[in-house]
């Protein structure tokens, strides 16, 4: 789901040698990814500066399209193949649970280590009780809004449509695909799943958010619908006041609005926060490494979450660091992203999200068209997906 993922060619790059003369490498640690543009120049520089430190040890980066890595990581690992480390996202984990790929890392890093990341962020990377992958970056969705047509932005969604009434035509474009609407199922106290784990999005905080992005989608001067390109098409034409959206769309609106972009935390549901979805992304470890190269695994994910690093990527590739010690700067638009993600919903690790996101995306539909009620359509919703779940875990 995440947007900042691209399609790129697949190429083979190694780390250069620290200076002239200096000896070969006697190991070698492979990394898969996918990060292409500014991502790749910050990793490259990373990998530079961690050979600087390990000349004996050469880290071989394969750049694999994201719609292909997460299937050849699997097919390769279940062959007895594949890298010793992976970079990849939250919402794969229940998937390598499931293919044997992967292993949780208890016991593995010391709690010294683990207490430098934000506690969302390895909330996030749990699935059973058990830790599968360590945190790079968080990302989630937060408002952007034009200056020009919105000065400031609304704090509460009932300002929002107290402003829309002699607003711009347009002063929201927001894509209801359900990983941008859920943070307002949660914020009107609706939930995925129940203490048990099992799916239970039939609630009465989960009716009053349908009844909200209908009243949106009703709004003449609200554009509420299920679709990315046209709230994003909208926004970047300066014909829609403010939209929902993440980082990875930071770069595009800077260059649409210029001076007039803002970035701010979601509008509240009164005095409770939108929670929008957390992702992760995380660095996971390949059970077939051999003992010696998972070492190397282990060391190298140490270095690279270290705080110049994750300085780096945050100045270079715009990623908002897991750790504590690195913060957007105050004011700035990734801090406002950094600020969400802290009161945000982790996303579930685990295999059942796949079963989750159509159906719920069919609930506003059915609302919208007033094919069934809210409450109908999320029971409806609810049996489907735990059937799905069941399903699932039978395989």
């Amino acid at each position: 789901m995440l947007k900042s993922w691209r399609l790129l060619p697949l190429f083979l790059f190694s780390t250069l040698l620290a200076g002239c003369g200096a000896a070969s490498p006697q190991e070698s640690l492979v990394l898969w990814h996918s990060w292409g543009g500014s991502e790749l120049t910050a990793l490259k520089a990373s990998l530079r500066a961690y050979q600087k430190q390990h000349p004996e040890i050469e880290v071989v980066a394969l750049q694999v399209p994201s719609d292909r890595l997460q299937d050849k990581y699997v097919r390769s690992s279940a062959a007895n193949g594949g890298p010793d480390l992976l970079i990849g996202n939250t919402d794969w984990i229940g998937k390598f649970c499931q293919s044997g790929v992967i292993d949780p890392l208890d016991n593995v890093f010391e709690q010294a280590f683990l207490e430098r990341f934000q506690p969302i962020s390895l909330e996030t990377l749990h699935y059973q009780g058990h830790l599968y992958a360590i945190p790079e970056s968080l990302e989630t969705a937060a408002l952007f809004y034009n200056k020009a047509l919105m000065p400031t932005p609304p704090r509460t969604i009932d300002e929002l449509f107290r402003r829309a009434k002699n607003g711009p035509s347009v002063a929201i474009a927001f894509n209801t695909q359900f990983f941008y609407a859920a943070g307002y199922m949660f914020g009107f106290g609706g939930r995925l799943m129940n203490e048990q784990g099992l799916i239970e999005v039939a609630s009465p905080g989960s009716a009053r958010w349908l009844r909200f992005l209908s009243q949106m989608n009703k709004n003449p001067k609200m554009v509420a619908k299920s679709d990315y390109g046209k709230a994003d098409a909208l926004f970047r034409e300066r014909k829609a006041a403010c939209t929902v959206n993440g980082p990875w769309a930071l770069k595009d609106y800077q260059a649409a609005l210029g001076k007039d972009l803002g970035v701010a935390m979601l509008p509240r549901v009164g005095t409770k926060n939108a929670a929008p979805f957390v992702g992760i992304k995380c660095f996971m470890f390949n059970p077939n490494s051999s003992k010696k190269n998972r070492a190397m695994a282990l060391e190298f994910t140490r270095f690279f979450t270290e705080k110049e690093n994750m300085e780096r990527m945050l100045k270079e590739a715009g990623h908002i660091p897991a750790v504590k010690t690195v913060t957007p700067v105050k004011g700035s638009p990734l801090s406002f992203f950094a600020q969400q993600a802290l009161v945000g919903t982790p996303l579930p690790a685990g295999p059942e999200m796949r079963e989750v996101w159509t159906p719920m995306d069919r609930v506003i539909e059915e609302v919208y068209s007033n094919a069934k009620s809210p409450e109908k359509a999320l029971s409806d919703a609810q049996a489907l997906i735990r059937a799905r779940v069941d399903e699932v875990k039978k395989q």
